[in-house]
């Protein structure tokens, strides 16, 4: 199995779902798909580790070195050392766990669906499960001590225990909104947020509640306060609320983020973090007057990649998005598209001459390595899907409707091609001045043999859509070449007869694959949702799933020669193949 490493963005892309300190210096975050990150320096770097542990986690609990996580199917995994190693710990349940609280270092309190709590006095040695009346999922738990808790969760439920969980006692809320965090201040004083700017206050141990005026109909998913009267929350768009007289007012704060936090703490009243959607990491050394990002590039999602040689690529997304590497990806710079329409496809031949298109009819051309990118005039207002040219002159576009424009002036003008179909063509690949073809939508496979005077349909056997094709290179006496198209539901279509004959491969998963790339008649790479990278080294006989370390959905895949090879997807994700067995070099768990 190869594994893939994180290059955009830095250090890592997983949304993160939780975050703790044990001081200034020391703090750790948690995520999907296993994330664990470590910091020393108070959050300025964080180094990624991979775990065993492949699903997500969710809740996090800090107290000294010692720290506890949460996650997917009853996961909990300890560390005593500031988060260097990890042991797995035996829940006493199967169901997802969302949130943990440790009073201590012997005791703790996790919850999750279902209505399940489960409980340590030993520091997870061993874990009890406790009856909490109810059966809606739970997301967050607190604890002031050792008997005062309070747990939240879907549609209102908050529970409630002053004898460390032996009973809970149900407070329905009115509204029926998710309440996501809950924050202990004291053992007499909690705060809970949830759904539309929810903001709930108890100042005598969960007894009663009562809803603060949060400003915000953002939903909040994190609270965090450093005494009775200094607190923060954190939730969608990049929303931080700020208080400095317990609740009974609220302000924004500028995050300078967009995206979703899902988790903020603070340790005194000037230095606190947030993090979420896309691996956002934000942090402030001043109570939040400034936040400041601590990952590094972009988070525009990605649609498209080319690479010419193995250090010289380019990659396009949303927004008029397109990024250049000339080291391999170790590092991406922006480049100016002067456009904001979704760039769908990119094609270099050369370091210097590529096209890159997308929605509204834009064709974008460079000559000089993407320092200078100029619009050409295609004629019509169609989104392209793909882009192939064959020499600096002569090309093709395709898209929306059975759009297929070509040129023969390296992009000065084009002209529209009969494509004989009215379904959206997702891609289109020439392998010669002659020969090309273009799938889409409904099993479309369109191939010609004359530069596109005449395209004909080529037999797919299916009507799912078909999302990418690929021809493996091939010398000029070579008259058939291989190649496959993939598409929704795992589809793999593999043909040895330039397309004459497609036959279906087994690709041993359901997700959509969006990409397909061959290196030659045997070797072939696919990409998909959920993270799908494949890999087949027998002509697709058998195709092995890739370590990529993450289920973000991966829309391009390149490669350039055998062991050089890139992914891109969405919230900005770059990825680089690392090669066999890289995966299993480093571990978090003993």
């Amino acid at each position: 199995m190869g594994s893939w490493r994180w290059q955009n963005p830095q250090p890592q892309g997983n949304p993160l779902y939780s975050i703790g300190f044990s001081d200034e210096r020391h703090g750790l975050a948690m995520g999907r798909d296993g994330t664990i990150l470590r910091t020393s320096d108070g959050g300025n770097e964080w180094q990624v580790t991979r775990s065993r542990i492949a699903t997500p986690l969710y809740g996090l609990a800090v107290r000294g070195k010692k720290a506890w996580a949460v996650g997917a199917r009853g996961a909990i995994i300890t560390s005593r050392n500031n988060g260097e190693s990890w042991t797995e710990q035996v829940s006493a349940t199967k169901k997802h766990l969302y949130g943990v609280s440790f009073v201590d270092e012997k005791r703790g309190w996790a919850v999750g669906v279902e209505g399940a709590i489960t409980a340590t006095r030993d520091g997870g040695a061993t874990w009890a499960v406790q009856e909490s009346g109810v059966s809606k999922h739970l997301y967050a738990v607190a604890f002031g001590d050792e008997k005062h808790g309070v747990a939240t969760g879907a549609e209102g439920t908050l529970l409630v225990t002053d004898d460390g969980g032996a009973s809970w006692k149900a407070h329905q809320q009115n509204g029926a909104r998710n309440l996501l965090g809950v924050c202990a201040i004291a053992p007499d004083k909690f705060r809970v947020v949830g759904w539309q700017g929810t903001i709930l206050s108890s100042n005598d141990a969960g007894a009663t509640w009562n809803a603060q005026a949060s400003n915000s109909s953002t939903n909040i998913y994190a609270v965090s306060f450093v005494d009775d009267q200094r607190g923060w929350a954190a939730g969608g768009d990049g929303v931080i609320l700020h208080t400095t007289d317990g609740g009974a007012t609220w302000s924004a704060q500028l995050s300078n983020s967009a995206q979703l936090f899902g988790a903020v703490c603070f340790i005194d009243d000037q230095r606190g973090w947030a993090v979420g959607e896309g691996g956002a990491i934000y942090a402030t050394t001043d109570g939040g007057e400034k936040w400041n990002a601590r990952m590094r590039g972009s988070q525009e999602s990605l649609t498209a990649v080319d690479f010419t040689d193995n250090r010289h690529g380019w990659t396009v997304g949303v927004n008029g998005t397109i990024m250049m590497t000339e080291d391999g990806g170790k590092s991406w710079h922006a480049q100016t598209s002067n456009t904001t329409a979704s760039l769908r496809a990119v094609d270099f031949i050369d370091k210097q001459q590529g096209w890159a298109v997308g929605e509204h009819g834009v064709i974008l051309r460079t000559s000089d390595g993407g320092k200078q990118w100029d619009a050409r005039t295609s004629g019509t207002d169609f989104s392209y899907h793909g882009v192939s040219f064959v020499s600096a002159q002569e090309g093709w576009v395709a898209g929306e409707g059975g759009t297929i424009l070509h040129t023969s002036d390296g992009g000065e003008s084009w002209k529209p091609q009969t494509s004989t179909t009215r379904f959206w063509l997702e891609a289109i690949a020439f392998t010669d001045a002659k020969n090309g073809w273009a799938t889409g939508e409904s099993g479309t496979i369109l191939h010609t043999s004359d530069g596109g005077e005449t395209w004909a349909g080529q037999e797919s056997g299916t009507r799912r859509a078909l999302h990418a094709i690929s021809f493996a290179p091939g010398g000029k006496e070579e008259k058939a070449r291989a190649g496959w198209a993939v598409g929704d539901e795992g589809l793999i279509l593999q043909t040895r007869d330039n397309g004459e004959t497609w036959l279906v491969q087994i690709s041993g998963v359901t997700s959509n694959l969006l990409s397909i790339h061959a290196i030659s008649a045997r070797q072939a790479w696919s990409a998909g949702l959920n993270g799908i990278i494949l890999h087949t080294t027998d002509t697709g006989a058998n195709w092995q799933r890739d370590n990529s370390g993450t289920t973000t959905p991966l829309r391009a895949i390149v490669f350039r020669g055998d062991s050089d090879g890139w992914v891109v997807g969405r919230d900005g994700a770059i990825l680089r193949y690392a090669g066999s067995g890289a995966g299993e070099l480093k571990t978090l768990l003993n």
